[in-house]
C-alpha cells in the first residue's frame, strides 16, 4: 500500500509539471490572443467567430477521444495533445494571414478536445477519497508557473510585440512534450489490448446527447454556466482592448492577479471541496463571480477591473475542482474519459456560438451588453445549480454515507 501512494504521489507531481509547462502556454496566449487577431484588422464579431471555430472543432472531437482513450490507453493521446500544441505555436508565431491564424485555431481546438483525457488521467492519478484535493494541487502548481507567463508575455508583447511571446511558447510547448514522452506513464491500467470500431465510435457521439437521467440537471447547469462567460467574459480581454485601450501589458496583470488570487486560494478550499460538497461550493463560486461582473458593469478603470479579476479568481477557485471532481464521482470509472468527454461536447455544442454573439453585441452596442447578459445568466445559474443538482446522483453512489466519508471512485 505504501509503495502504491508513493507511486501516485511521484505521478501527480509529473502530472502537476506537464500541466505547469502547458497551463503556461495556454496563459500566455490568452493575455495576447485577442490583441494580437485584433491587431491583424479583424473586427470583434469575426474574432468571435475564431472563438467560436476553436470551440466547434474542440466539442466536434471530445467524445469520439473519450471512447478512444478508454478502449486505447491515454498516453498517446497526450501525446498528441503535446504536438498538436507545438503546431499551433509555431503557426502562431508567422501567422500574418488568416490561412496561418485559421489553421492555428484548428490545431488549438483539436489540442483542447484532449482535455478531457487529460482530466482523466488527473482523476487517475489520485489517491481515492482526494480526489478534489488532487485536482486543486495540480492546478496550484500550474497557476504558480502560469502567473508568471502572463506578466512575461504582457510586457513581451508590449515591448517587442507578439511573435516573440509565440516563441516562447514554441519552447515551453516543446518541453511539455519531452516530459510526456520520457515520463509520462499509461495510467489506465485495465485491458487496453482491445479495439473500437467506427460504429462504437460515432455512438459514443450521438451518447453525448443521451446523457443518464441522472445526469440531467448537471449538464443543464453547467451548459447555462458555459453560455454565460462565453458570451460576455471570454471576450474580456479584446473588448478591453479595443474599447479602452487597454495594453498587453495591462492585460498580463489583470490575468496574474486573477491567476495569482486562485493559486493562493486553491489548496485550502480543494482540502474542503470533498468534505463540504461539490454543490455548495458551485453556488458560492458562481455568487462571487456574479458580483464581479457587476462591478465591471459599473466602472472600466483599471483598479476596478483589477478588482474583479481577484474576485473572479477566488470564484474560479470554488469552481473548477467542485466541477470536475462531481463528473468524475458520478460516472461509471471505467467510461471516465468517456463520460467526461461527452459531459464538455454536449456543454459546448449548446454554447458555441455564444463568443460570436457576444462578439456582435460588442460591435452593436458596447461593452456592457455582454458583461449584463454574462451577468443576468449567471444568476439564473444559481437557481438552476441549487435546484437541478444533487450531490451524489450515480446509482451506486447513492447511499446514506456523507460526502466526508466516501471513496470517490
Amino acid at each position: 500500500m505504501t509503495s502504491e501512494k508513493t507511486g501516485k504521489r511521484r505521478l501527480v507531481f509529473i502530472v502537476s509539471a506537464i500541466s505547469a509547462l502547458r497551463g503556461a502556454v495556454f496563459k500566455a496566449w490568452k493575455v495576447i490572443w485577442q490583441p494580437f487577431v485584433l491587431s491583424l484588422g479583424v473586427s470583434m464579431a469575426r474574432l468571435g467567430g475564431l472563438e467560436s471555430l476553436l470551440d466547434l472543432t474542440k466539442i466536434m472531437m471530445m467524445p469520439f477521444l473519450g471512447k478512444a482513450s478508454d478502449t486505447y490507453g491515454r498516453r498517446r493521446f497526450i501525446i498528441a495533445q503535446e504536438v498538436l500544441i507545438l503546431a499551433a505555436a509555431v503557426l502562431y508565431i508567422y501567422a500574418e494571414s488568416w490561412r496561418f491564424l485559421f489553421l492555428g485555431v484548428i490545431f488549438t481546438g483539436l489540442s483542447l478536445a484532449v482535455h478531457p483525457v487529460w482530466n482523466t488521467v488527473i482523476a487517475e492519478s489520485s489517491e481515492g477519497k482526494k480526489l478534489g484535493y488532487t485536482y486543486s494541487l495540480v492546478r496550484t502548481i500550474t497557476l504558480g508557473l502560469s502567473l508568471v507567463a502572463t506578466i512575461a508575455a504582457g510586457h513581451i508583447a508590449t515591448s517587442y510585440g507578439f511573435q516573440p511571446v509565440f516563441t516562447v511558447a514554441a519552447v515551453l510547448a516543446l518541453l511539455s512534450f519531452l516530459v510526456v514522452v520520457l515520463r509520462l506513464p499509461e495510467t489506465i491500467f485495465a485491458d487496453i489490448t482491445g479495439s473500437v470500431n467506427l460504429r462504437e465510435l460515432t455512438g459514443s457521439f450521438m451518447e453525448t446527447f443521451r446523457p443518464p437521467r441522472y445526469l440531467w440537471g448537471f449538464y443543464i447547469a453547467m451548459s447555462a454556466d458555459l453560455i454565460a462567460f462565453n458570451l460576455g467574459y471570454r471576450l474580456l480581454n479584446g473588448m478591453l482592448s479595443q474599447g479602452y485601450g487597454y495594453t498587453p501589458a495591462m492585460l498580463g496583470l489583470i490575468t496574474a492577479a486573477n491567476i495569482g488570487t486562485t493559486a493562493v486560494a486553491q489548496i485550502p478550499l480543494g482540502r474542503l471541496v470533498d468534505r463540504i460538497g461539490y454543490v455548495k461550493f458551485l453556488v458560492i463560486s458562481q455568487l462571487i463571480a456574479s458580483g464581479a461582473l457587476a462591478t465591471l458593469i459599473v466602472s472600466k478603470s483599471f483598479p476596478v477591473v483589477v478588482t474583479a479579476h481577484i474576485i473572479l479568481g477566488i470564484s474560479a477557485a470554488f469552481w473548477e475542482p467542485a466541477e470536475w471532481a462531481w463528473i468524475a464521482a458520478n460516472v461509471d470509472p471505467e467510461r471516465r474519459a468517456q463520460a467526461i468527454g461527452g459531459f464538455s461536447t454536449f456543454k459546448g455544442l449548446i454554447a458555441f456560438p455564444a463568443p460570436f454573439i457576444g462578439g456582435l453585441l460588442f460591435d452593436a452596442f458596447g461593452f456592457d451588453l455582454p458583461i449584463f447578459l454574462n451577468f443576468s445568466i449567471a444568476l439564473i445559474d444559481v437557481v438552476l445549480i441549487y435546484a437541478l443538482v444533487q450531490e451524489r446522483v450515480r446509482p451506486e453512489a447513492t447511499r446514506d454515507t456523507p460526502v466526508s466519508e466516501k471513496e470517490i471512485p
